[in-house]
């Protein structure tokens, strides 16, 4: 008897440890699938539902802002941040009649302890008088720090170079959305006669080249001079064309052997250009990756089409929009997304071009010939020796 009953404890042990065995081996998927978050893509919400706070009509408020009027709605997202410094004579430094009109705008993203970036931008792809006759400015926006002698050092950089644009909030790079959107507040007040603003991270390499060839005619518009006049004519609104050197506009838009003084002249198509690498990806789910983003933060499956952070440009009535858009718009961690969310909501389709790298493109002189950015060029050094080679070859 007794062993009739040793025998039935020994099963039930048995059984009872194998039910423990298979608890917790649930347990541990159960976990896994969480930090890799399959459950939580399995409770994403379609990305045909997409909505996003504020939900009005952005369309009356862009207009309510454009004719100087307050909208029936209250701004979610004013960033309110003081300039510490501002240099708001920037666009406006060769002009007795209020602001300059300027091709190109860098707006460059940086942080405070690179300053040997920031010198070897200025003097390559963010030289500013690199053309006679073409206007190009640069502005390098920052964060701020604790720390009062990186301050000091940062104070004294301005003082030099003229260019820093700081804003009163930590720099970090959760905060890299707060940058961009005031640096584009910053573009509003203080360089409004900005045809293209290029905004971009310290270590790119970035073709000004490149970038002019592809601002004349980014849409790739055909167009023969006979279709050329009746756009003129009829199209005034649409189309606003813009001559730099005394070339004519026939010779800018048929001449595809560009030379030096008919490469910059533009033909600005009045609409608003927002391009660069354009991704229509996922959020990242796996908790431990650093672009998590909870269901919570943001349910849908899908992001809208966002063009990738490390380089992109701008027409100025596209900023303009994103910029009031982003009063309406409730903030995003990740500046890329955000911008993207901020587009869709204001009705603008970022424009892919396959010469913008969110990489780092391999290097040969070839290679890069009709590359307008790369990311990864971290060694200022080596962003200087390529550069030059590439400017010798006519590239850049």
């Amino acid at each position: 008897m007794w062993n009739r009953v040793i025998r039935t404890l020994t099963r039930l042990r048995t059984v009872l440890t194998s039910k423990k065995i298979i608890g917790i081996f649930v347990i541990i998927i159960f976990v896994f699938f969480d930090y890799c978050g399959v459950l939580f893509h399995l409770l994403e919400v379609d990305y045909d539902k997409f909505s996003y706070p504020l939900e009005i009509d952005m369309e009356k408020v862009l207009e309510a802002h454009k004719n100087g009027y307050e909208p029936e709605y209250a701004p979610v997202n004013k960033l309110n941040y003081t300039y510490s410094i501002t240099n708001s004579k920037k666009c406006s430094q060769r002009s007795y009649f209020g602001y300059e009109n300027v091709a190109i705008l860098f707006v460059i993203k940086s942080a405070l302890y690179n300053e040997n970036r920031r010198d070897v931008i200025r003097q390559s792809w963010g030289m500013e008088n690199r053309f006679p006759d073409v206007n190009i400015k640069r502005i390098f926006t920052l964060g701020i720090s604790e720390e009062s002698v990186i301050q000091d050092k940062i104070n004294e950089e301005n003082e030099k170079h003229k260019d820093l644009v700081q804003a009163e909030f930590v720099d970090s790079y959760y905060n890299n959305t707060i940058k961009t959107i005031m640096g584009l507040k910053w573009v509003v007040h203080n360089c409004p006669k900005a045809q293209f603003i290029m905004f971009a991270d310290d270590d790119m390499y970035i073709s000004t080249r490149n970038l002019l060839k592809f601002i004349r005619n980014p849409f790739n518009e055909k167009v023969n001079s006979r279709e050329k006049r009746s756009i003129l004519q009829t199209k005034e609104k649409d189309f606003a064309f813009y001559k730099i050197s005394n070339i004519t506009i026939k010779t800018a838009w048929r001449n595809r052997n560009l030379t030096r003084r008919n490469l910059f002249e533009f033909n600005a198509i009045d609409d608003r250009l927002f391009a660069g690498y354009v991704f229509f990806s996922s959020p990242k789910r796996y908790k431990l990756s650093k672009w998590y983003v909870s269901l919570k933060e943001y349910p849908y499956s899908k992001y809208p089409p966002y063009v990738t952070a490390g380089a992109y440009v701008l027409s100025y009535n596209a900023l303009v929009d994103l910029y009031y858009t982003s009063m309406y718009t409730q903030n995003f961690k990740f500046d890329d997304v955000y911008l993207g969310i901020v587009a869709k909501k204001c009705g603008i389709s970022p424009l892919h071009n396959e010469n913008f790298y969110f990489w780092r493109k391999p290097y040969s002189k070839e290679s890069y010939s009709k590359v307008i950015a790369s990311h990864g060029f971290d060694d200022p050094v080596e962003l200087a020796k390529i550069w030059k080679e590439q400017k010798s070859l006519g590239h850049a």
